[in-house]
């Protein structure tokens, strides 16, 4: 099995809406700098994605609740809660790493 097209369809515009948001979020050296700015504030990175993931899921569960958005479509706030699942996945597994490598910081 090649998997479901559509779905493989869906990451695809996911890559690209990744590349998007790093350049108007991120840097050159790090597409997710924005994110990683929360450890200034001595929040992981990994937990100030999540948080910006259950604002899509309070998104979402608005759309159900009303079935309607004022400023975002349900997709684009799908979207972006797919991206944020991921990107707080990536960061877990970095600092996992880390704290396997250094030890945990706290």
């Amino acid at each position: 099995m090649n998997g479901d097209q559509k779905f493989l369809d869906i990451l695809e515009e996911l890559k690209a809406l990744h590349l998007k948001k790093a350049a108007d979020y991120g840097s050159d050296d790090d597409p997710l700098q924005n994110i990683r700015g929360a450890a200034k504030c001595g929040i992981a990175p990994h937990h100030a994605a999540w948080v910006r993931a259950l604002d899509k899921v309070h998104r979402i569960n608005r759309w159900y609740s009303k079935g309607s958005l004022a400023n975002e479509s349900v997709e684009d706030s799908l979207m972006d809660l797919a991206a944020y699942a991921i990107i707080v996945l990536r960061l877990l597994r970095e600092h996992e790493r880390l704290v396997n490598e250094c030890g945990d910081p706290h």
